[in-house]
């Protein structure tokens, strides 16, 4: 019956998928918003129907219906707002730019492989771009194309994940219900990143299954529970490593609270059930990241730039209790389950509770990490605190309804009607076509060169990729996959396999790439005083050096390449530095050179 469920959830993304595809409507509009929250509003309105009887929730036909309710509510929302865009939400820009990047490479190769960099191994978890870029391959279709309806199937499959992990954990009504709340939460503060939502959806409910099988003594079926554990710790590893770190400190603290009445020795027993879970995931995440350890092991220099960000957001400590809306009020209805179930509820309302103030802790560990010129990153785990609060929350009003019934004559009809229009008011505020990320997938250039609204924009210098390439394939007939680039477009990289001599920013960049020594070699290259100079020291590059360079054309001949330096803990966090290489560098026959829009290209020979 699950695997059904996850056939059904899939099926459905898919399905609605191709039928909004059909749509044609303009961009931008209210019209995808307003189709959306009706039809959406319906979706909650059945399932709290289907969770307003136990004996419904916990039928045959349910298990199957409620994936495919679920998976509908963000297919149907993100797929309207998206209908008239190939891109997903942000377009190619920002963080988007090394997500399709990546998906792109994986597309192109099975190996495990820095998305950016000749010969080196990956360093981001790649399992979520590893299994999208190959299904990419295998449907034929371009992999910055296929990010789109791999990311929002994600998030329906996400919604399936928090349903069964539930069902472990309470009654099918009330499994119904944290879903359909995990459902439309996920839609505001996680879509842009599906990949650590399928993790975050489930956390909740994976904490309170691991809670229970480390520190009770009487519980049944513990070694299933701590291996199911172990197996999400190894999965997150290969998806997202800031949760699994965050997760993996959550292991430890459930042995580690203490219990009153209980001796110190008994922390054995839970320390060993946690080292077990942590065993378990570690051994799994070496599935994705085996390659860069051997390579750190044997001796490769690492410097990691992906901490040294911190966005107002991270330095701020999040309380969406105190949010003015909907969900603020659900968390806050959660703090107040949470305090008063800490004994009448232990099993629920304690490890909720340790997983939220984890998220806290998180916050805190930013200062003591600034002395160290790194930040904790916290605020990715905005998603965690606010659906732990919004889960309890609905748990906390279920049971409120409960206690009520029997002395208020229709409480629940009244909780079912107000918790329908709370969810569905919850979606409604989750997203909207005003948001940058939406107007970003409308706005960015295709690798084609075309718009999604239409039409060629010369102005924009990321328009230019079907004539780049068309230049590069002119000049020389190695394969994209075979040949280092400096400079250009990210369409340029997701259109063609091409490996850039340097990343876009030193926070995605791999730490055995040397970032800072490159962007040092690339001066050192503009400073030759001729071409065979500039030959002789691409030769002797300690990296595979570019050979093809994609410049900006500047009115006197020469080309200019952006480099980036850190600035952390300035905000922002980046430096630009513009390097230009004069025209004489390209005049030799070791060079083919183009004049592309607003590009200068030189192909070595």
């Amino acid at each position: 019956m699950l695997l059904g469920g996850l056939v059904v959830s899939g099926a459905t993304c898919l399905v609605l998928l191709v039928v909004l595809s059909r749509l044609r409507l303009p961009f931008p509009t209210y019209a995808a918003s307003a189709i959306a929250a009706t039809v959406g509003a319906l979706v909650v309105a059945a399932l709290v129907w289907i969770a307003a009887s136990e004996r419904r929730a916990g039928s045959t036909w349910a298990a199957l219906v409620v994936p495919g309710l679920l998976a509908a509510l963000p297919t149907l929302w993100l797929g309207l707002l998206l209908q008239g865009t190939r891109w997903f939400l942000g377009g190619i820009s920002i963080d988007q730019s090394f997500r399709t990047q990546i998906l792109a490479r994986f597309a192109a190769t099975p190996a495990l492989v820095d998305m950016n960099y000749l010969d080196l191994p990956s360093y981001y978890p790649a399992a979520w771009f590893w299994l999208g870029g190959r299904l990419a391959d295998l449907a034929g279709v371009a992999a910055w194309a296929f990010y789109k309806p791999w990311a929002i199937l994600t998030l329906a499959v996400a919604s399936w994940t928090a349903f069964v992990a539930w069902r472990f954990v309470v009654t099918p009504a009330r499994a119904v219900l944290v879903a359909t709340a995990t459902t439309v939460i996920g839609l505001g503060v996680s879509s842009t990143e599906p990949y650590a939502w399928i993790l975050v959806a489930a956390m909740p409910a994976v904490a309170i299954l691991l809670w229970r099988a480390v520190r009770d003594d009487d519980v049944r079926r513990r070694a299933p529970t701590l291996v199911a554990v172990g197996l999400y710790l190894g999965v997150a590893a290969m998806t997202y490593s800031l949760h699994a770190g965050f997760f993996g400190a959550f292991v430890v603290l459930t042995a580690l609270v203490p219990t009153r009445g209980r001796r110190l020795g008994d922390l054995a027993p839970r320390l060993a059930r946690a080292g077990l879970v942590i065993g378990l995931g570690l051994v799994l995440a070496l599935v994705v990241w085996t390659p860069y350890v051997l390579a750190v092991l044997g001796g490769d220099p690492t410097r990691s730039y992906a901490q040294r960000y911190l966005p107002s957001n991270g330095a701020f400590w999040s309380f969406p209790m105190l949010q003015p809306s909907s969900v603020g009020a659900m968390c806050l209805v959660g703090v107040i389950g949470i305090v008063l179930g800490w004994t009448s509820s232990a099993r629920l309302a304690r490890p909720l509770g340790v997983l939220g103030l984890l998220v806290l802790g998180w916050y805190a560990l930013t200062v003591p990490l600034l002395l160290l010129g790194q930040s904790s990153l916290a605020f990715r785990l905005e998603p965690v605190i606010e659906l732990v609060l919004v889960c309890a929350g609905v748990l906390t009003a279920v049971e409120a309804v409960r206690l009520l019934r029997v002395r208020v004559p229709g409480v629940r009809v009244l909780a079912a009607v107000l918790g329908a229009v709370v969810l569905a008011a919850c979606a409604q505020g989750a997203i909207s076509p005003d948001q940058q990320v939406v107007t970003e997938a409308y706005a960015d250039p295709y690798p084609t060169g075309t718009t999604p609204t239409g039409g060629f924009r010369p102005d924009r210098i990321d328009a230019w990729t079907p004539q780049l390439l068309a230049a590069v394939r002119d000049a020389t007939p190695t394969a994209p996959a075979d040949l280092v680039t400096l400079g250009g477009p990210t369409q340029f990289y997701v259109a063609e396999p091409f490996h850039g001599f340097q990343q876009s920013t030193p926070h995605y960049a791999n730490p055995l790439a040397q970032y800072e020594a490159r962007n040092d070699a690339v001066r050192s290259w503009a400073a030759s005083s001729d071409a065979a100079d500039l030959v002789r020291r691409l030769d002797a590059s300690p990296w595979p050096a570019p050979r093809v360079f994609v410049l900006l054309r500047q009115p006197d001949g020469s080309g200019t390449t952006r480099l980036v330096e850190d600035a952390f803990p300035a905000t922002p966090n980046v430096v630009f530095e513009s390097v230009t290489f004069p025209p004489r560098l390209f005049a030799s026959p070791a060079f083919v050179v183009r004049e592309v829009g607003p590009y200068l290209v030189a192909v070595r020979r």
